[in-house]
């Protein structure tokens, strides 16, 4: 036998107090077990009110909330029942707050809804259609804990990375041959290139650094991170020769001047400041060589 169940109470409720309406509605008349339907509830209110619409928690496990969807002036409430027969709400509290700061409280009368099934009575298996599943909830502190925990396996590898990075480059410094071999092979490579006063910034340029590079590895001191002026002041600690000072802070102020004022050299300078530079290699470099670690 089939349930035939068409009774319904579409619960439209009107309040009045002080202008204001309040209505209620089912989606539809009769629904299926398992089966969502839609309560909407919709005040009428003038212009100076606002409603506000109840949140609601459920305790009956033979009803489920799906969603909450609320307007400006209604709410509709998504249920889903799990129980065959008329399912019945009670009254739900409305606030109704004024400009003046006035605060109405109406409330709907109980509304119900016929909930039916499509089985038969000639079923001979009748089982549970849904099973109440508990809420797992999320522990907040569980969250934060896997989040330390992962930032600081982000760092451990950034750190691993920095440190054979680091490695790395201190094992190609050994790697690189004497200060004065690579500056003299720099210097080579200056010499082939066709040397016009026009490219004077940019040839002066690769001039300085070359020169720069030798003093940082030869005295082991930041020579390609200082100004001219840096270094200058730092040489007489570091040569024993104040005539070679004298001529790596003149190489390095017309380096500046051909690099910032764009002052051109002609060939003959050019010339004359790569042979200088190789006469200050000859007389500065180092009459023994570091052997690199095993």
């Amino acid at each position: 036998m089939t349930y035939s169940l068409a009774l319904l109470l579409v619960g439209l409720t009107a309040l009045s107090a002080q202008g204001v309406r309040l209505e209620s509605s089912w989606s539809a008349d009769t629904v299926l077990i398992g089966q969502p339907v839609v309560l909407r509830l919709t005040a009428q209110v003038s212009d100076d009110a606002v409603p506000h619409f109840p949140g609601l928690t459920l305790t009956n496990p033979d009803i489920s909330l799906d969603s909450t969807r609320y307007g400006p002036y209604s709410v509709a409430y998504s249920f889903t029942f799990w129980k065959v027969g008329r399912m019945v709400l009670p009254g739900l509290p409305v606030q109704i707050e004024r400009n003046d700061g006035a605060i109405t409280t109406l409330s709907t009368d109980s509304m119900s809804v016929m909930v039916v099934s499509s089985l038969t009575g000639d079923e001979a298996d009748i089982r549970e259609i849904k099973e109440m599943v508990p809420l797992q909830l999320v522990d907040a502190r569980a969250f934060w804990r896997r989040l330390a925990i992962l930032v600081l396996l982000l760092g451990l590898v950034l750190f691993i990375w920095l440190r054979r990075r680091r490695e790395g480059f201190i094992e190609r410094t050994w790697e690189r041959r004497s200060p004065d071999v690579e500056a003299r092979a720099a210097l080579a490579l200056l010499r082939d290139k066709v040397y016009q006063p026009y490219a004077a910034p940019e040839r002066y340029e690769e001039l300085s650094r070359v020169l720069r590079e030798y003093l940082e590895f030869r005295f082991l001191f930041k020579a390609l991170e200082m100004t001219t002026s840096e270094i200058k002041g730092q040489l007489p600690r570091i040569l024993d020769d104040p005539a070679s000072a004298v001529l790596i802070g003149l190489l390095l102020e017309r380096c500046d001047l051909a690099k910032f004022a764009k002052q051109r050299q002609d060939h003959n300078t050019w010339r004359n400041d790569l042979d200088m530079i190789d006469r200050i290699i000859e007389k500065t470099r180092s009459d023994f060589e570091i052997q690199a670690p095993d």
